[in-house]
C-alpha cells in the first residue's frame, strides 16, 4: 500500500502528463490516472471532478479539467 505522500507525487505526476497529454490519453496514462484516483477514494478523498473523468451520468470533465483538479488534490491533501 502507497503511502499519502507517494499517491501526492503520483497525483502531481500524471496530472502534469494529462495537461502535457491534451484530451487524447494513452492507455497507459488513462491506468496510471485510475490507480492515483482509486487509491484518493480509498483513503476518503472524493472529488467529483475527478468522478467526472468516466461517469455515466454526469457531464464528462474536460483532460485539462481533470488535471488541474489532480494538481490541485496534490498540494492540498
Amino acid at each position: 500500500m502507497q503511502t499519502m505522500d507517494e499517491i501526492k507525487s503520483e497525483a502531481g505526476d500524471v496530472a502534469a502528463s494529462m495537461k502535457a497529454a491534451g484530451e487524447t490519453l494513452l492507455v497507459d496514462l488513462r491506468a496510471r490516472f485510475i490507480h492515483v484516483r482509486a487509491a484518493l477514494f480509498q483513503r476518503g478523498v472524493f472529488d467529483p471532478v475527478l468522478v467526472r473523468f468516466d461517469s455515466a451520468t454526469a457531464p464528462k470533465a474536460t483532460t485539462a479539467e481533470i488535471a488541474a483538479q489532480l494538481e490541485t488534490i496534490a498540494t492540498a491533501v
